[in-house]
């Protein structure tokens, strides 16, 4: 049986491999958005990304981060916020 996780902030998003990816209506802009510079006790779900383009407001995906191929300096990030400090 699988462990029922609660996603509700970013080091939440982080510690179970997620990922959010942000684009920009205005000027097409798409880009990850790395979890690992943000508050880690700060909540997701409302967060408001502005374009670092255009300054236009970002929509934002979620997704899982592959587990395969090479991220290895993503997985190192994500190693560094799962370790308990």
């Amino acid at each position: 049986m699988s462990e029922e996780i609660h996603l509700q902030t970013f080091g939440d998003l982080v510690r179970y491999g997620y990922n959010l990816a942000g684009w920009c209506r205005p000027c097409g802009r798409h880009e990850d958005i790395d979890l690992t510079k943000l508050p880690a006790d700060r909540g997701y779900v409302s967060a408001r990304f502005r374009c670092k383009t255009c300054g236009g407001l970002v929509g934002v995906t979620l997704s899982q981060i592959a587990t395969s191929g090479d991220n290895s300096a993503y997985h190192a990030a994500l190693d560094k916020w799962r370790k308990p400090q």
